[in-house]
C-alpha cells in the first residue's frame, strides 16, 4: 500500500477511518486539489534582456536531457537559474503536458509567480503558498513544497528550486510530496548539490548540467578570511560598514545576534519571525548605501543590487558550506556592479568556510570569462 499524496508505504501510518483508509503521515494536509488547464498552442516568452550564450546553451541542453532522465541544473548563485528553465517550460506547455515549480519558501514563491506572469504573458500563472490557496486552477503553477500535495501525479516534469533549502532538505515528508506529484521527469535547480544528488549523477540516473559563470561574465567573489575574537568582529564589522560603498548585508549566526548588534549600532535588522520582513527588504534595495543585519532568512532567492556581504562569527554551525556559498552568492550579481565583496569574520577558520572558498576558486577556474574585470 502506498499513499499517494506523500508516498508512504508504512503499515503503521495507515489507519481506517469512517470506512476508509487514511494515511497519518499527511492526514494534517487537507486543501482541496489543484486543476492544471492544459495549453494549446504556441508559447511565446518575453525577457527584458538578451541570454548569453552560456545560458542558451544550458537552456537547450537541460530541456533535451529532461526528455530522457531527471536532471540536475549545478549553477552558481547569479546564473540565471529560473530563466534557464524558460525553454523547458515553453516547449513542455506547447506539448500540451503539464510543468510546474517548488520553491520551499512562500518569499520566493510570490517573486517567481510575479516573474514568470512576466515571462509567459500568454500562460495563466498562480502562486500556490500559505495565504494563496484560494485559486487552485492555471496553466503554471508556483507552489511551496508544502503544497505539492495539492497535484498528486499531476506534473509531467516538475522543476524543484533550491532543493538543499530549509525547510525542504531532510523533511522526508515533503520529499515524498515532490515525488509523488511527478508522474514523469524532474529538474533539480542548485548552486549547492548534495552528496545523494551527485551520487545519482555518478550512477548516470541523472544528467548534471553545468553553468560556473553567470552572465555578466566577471568571477565570482572570493570571500576574504579574518580571524579574530568576537568582540573584535564587532569593532571590525563596524568599520567595514563605515568604509564600503553599496549596500551592506551583515549576516549573522542567531536571531539574538541580530538584534543585539542592530541595537548596538542602530542598524536594521531581519528575520524569520520579522512581521515586516517583506517591507524591511523593500527599504534597504530602495537604499543605495543601506546597512541591514540578518540571519539565513536572506541567505537564498533575494538579488539586491551593488551589495557588499559580511558575516560575522562566520564559523558558527549554522553557517554550513552550503549556506556559504549560498550567502557569497549575494554579491556581485548585477551587470552595473559585477564586482561584489565578500568578507567572512570568524574565530577561526572553519572547513565550512575554507571549503567555501575552494568552492568559489575553482567555479571561477571552470569558468570561460567573456569580460576580464
Amino acid at each position: 500500500m502506498e499513499c499517494m499524496r506523500c508516498g508512504n508505504r508504512s503499515k503503521r501510518y495507515f489507519a481506517v477511518y469512517q470506512g476508509k483508509t487514511v494515511c497519518r503521515r499527511c492526514i494534517g494536509f487537507t486543501g482541496d486539489i489543484a486543476d492544471i488547464q492544459a495549453n494549446s498552442g504556441e508559447v511565446s516568452i518575453h525577457l527584458p534582456f538578451r541570454l548569453s550564450e552560456t545560458q542558451r546553451k544550458a537552456s537547450k541542453t537541460i530541456y533535451q536531457a529532461s526528455l530522457l532522465k531527471d536532471v540536475l541544473v549545478n549553477a552558481v548563485c547569479g546564473a540565471g537559474k529560473t530563466e534557464l528553465v524558460y525553454e523547458t517550460i515553453a516547449k513542455t506547455l506547447e506539448a500540451s503536458k503539464t510543468i510546474g515549480l517548488a520553491i520551499a519558501r512562500k518569499q520566493v514563491v510570490l517573486q517567481l509567480a510575479k516573474r514568470l506572469t512576466g515571462a509567459f504573458p500568454g500562460i495563466r500563472v498562480q502562486a500556490i503558498c500559505e495565504g494563496h490557496t484560494n485559486i487552485l486552477d492555471a496553466q503554471l503553477f508556483v507552489v511551496t513544497t508544502h503544497q505539492l500535495y495539492r497535484f498528486p501525479r499531476m506534473f509531467d516534469c516538475l522543476i524543484l528550486d533550491e532543493p538543499d533549502a530549509f525547510p525542504y532538505v531532510g523533511d522526508e515528508l515533503l520529499e515524498g510530496f515532490a515525488r509523488m506529484a511527478c508522474r514523469g521527469r524532474m529538474i533539480y535547480l542548485t548552486a549547492t548539490p548534495d552528496r545523494e544528488m551527485l551520487r545519482r549523477v555518478k550512477k548516470q540516473e541523472m544528467v548534471e548540467v553545468m553553468v560556473n559563470v553567470r552572465p555578466h561574465g566577471y568571477p565570482l567573489p572570493v570571500p576574504s578570511i579574518r580571524c579574530a575574537p568576537y568582540f573584535i568582529q564587532l569593532i571590525l564589522v563596524k568599520r567595514w560598514v563605515e568604509k564600503t560603498k553599496g549596500r551592506k548585508l551583515v549576516f549573522v549566526p542567531t536571531i539574538r545576534q541580530a538584534v543585539f548588534i542592530a541595537r548596538l549600532f542602530k542598524w536594521k535588522q531581519v528575520s524569520a519571525k520579522s512581521k515586516d520582513l517583506q517591507e524591511k527588504i523593500d527599504e534597504f534595495a530602495n537604499n543605495e548605501d543601506g546597512v541591514l543585519i540578518c540571519t539565513t532568512v536572506l541567505e537564498r532567492g533575494v538579488t539586491f543590487e551593488n551589495a557588499q556581504v559580511c558575516v560575522v562569527m562566520a564559523q558558527h554551525p549554522v553557517f554550513n558550506e552550503a549556506s556559504l556559498v549560498q550567502i557569497a552568492g549575494r554579491a556581485g550579481r548585477s551587470p552595473r556592479y559585477p564586482k561584489g565583496e565578500v568578507l567572512f569574520l570568524c574565530g577561526y577558520k572553519s572547513r565550512s568556510c575554507l571549503n567555501c572558498m575552494n568552492i568559489l576558486l575553482r567555479s571561477n577556474k571552470d569558468a570561460s570569462f567573456a569580460s576580464t574585470p
